[in-house]
């Protein structure tokens, strides 16, 4: 055989080799983070928080949403929360208990001095209930894949609100003290009846009337999630909500004095922000 023909003949098997090395299967190209969907629901006990000097104790926070994945770290979506606060009377109950952050005691002006007579207010109403439509951010602080079961990450969702705020009613009680300025012992006061009803249809409270407003917020907070193999997330976060002025009753801004108590044209309600923290257990079906 000649010589070039031998050349021709080894060049032939290293190419046929080369071919059949790659022949091994189709390729495949994997993607670089699994997308997925999710649905979730939440519920959980809701609390003022920060500078929230409202007359309202503790409430109930829910919310349902929808998340798409955008990479292994962001997923964003809508989200719809519902929350309430009932008006707590004993926080404004000054009268019955002297640690009360309220107030609900209202010392009669008589000309340059103090009089003795003293107004006790008993309020009613005023509930508070969130309804929220907002989007949903949610950070993970370390990189999302397939194989992990474990997640910690952050909540970022601003929102716009309407906050409903129910009637406000109240009772009036007259009571007479023994020492003017200051106020002496409230137990060793003498009276207590009964003088007037206050409503809405009392001239000059026309805005104890149910009232609703848009506003709107933000929340921020932090969560822990664990993925079951059947495609279900079980997760535990805390936020904090911070939301624009809404109005809702807050008795410690009126001293007790007529002049700046419940005669005044803004009592017993200030509009500024309700800063609450809500703490959820939630659920999630990823698909």
């Amino acid at each position: 055989m000649k010589k070039s023909n031998w050349y021709l003949l080894v060049f032939g098997l290293v190419i046929s080799h080369a071919v059949t090395a790659q022949d091994e299967g189709t390729l495949t190209k994997l993607e670089r983070v699994a997308t997925s969907k999710s649905f979730y629901f939440t519920v959980g006990p809701s609390y003022k928080f920060g500078n929230n000097s409202g007359d309202y104790c503790c409430g109930l926070h829910l919310e349902a949403g929808f998340l798409k994945r955008i990479n292994r770290v962001l997923s964003i979506g809508p989200a719809l929360s519902f929350g309430k606060f009932n008006y707590d009377e004993a926080i404004s109950d000054s009268f019955g208990d002297d640690e009360a952050t309220g107030n609900n005691m209202f010392q009669e002006d008589d000309g340059p001095g103090l009089g003795y007579e003293v107004y006790v207010v008993y309020l009613e109403g005023g509930d508070l209930n969130f309804f929220s439509a907002g989007l949903n951010a949610k950070i993970n602080f370390i990189p999302d894949d397939q194989g992990k079961k474990f997640s910690v990450y952050g909540i970022v969702k601003p929102f716009i609100l309407l906050s409903k705020r129910s009637e406000v009613t109240a009772s009036v009680e007259l009571w007479y003290a023994n020492v003017s300025d200051p106020l002496d012992d409230p137990a060793d006061w003498s009276g207590g009846d009964q003088i007037d009803d206050l409503s809405p249809e009392t001239p000059g409270l026309e805005r104890w009337a149910a009232e609703t407003e848009v506003s709107g917020g933000m929340n921020l907070g932090v969560g822990a999630e664990y993925a079951l193999s059947s495609g279900f997330v079980l997760f535990v976060q805390s936020t904090v909500g911070l939301t624009l002025p809404i109005t809702y009753i807050n008795t410690s801004e009126f001293a007790p004095l007529k002049t700046t108590g419940y005669y005044h044209d803004d009592y017993p309600f200030v509009k500024k922000g309700f800063t609450t923290l809500n703490v959820s257990l939630g659920v999630a079906y990823r698909f």
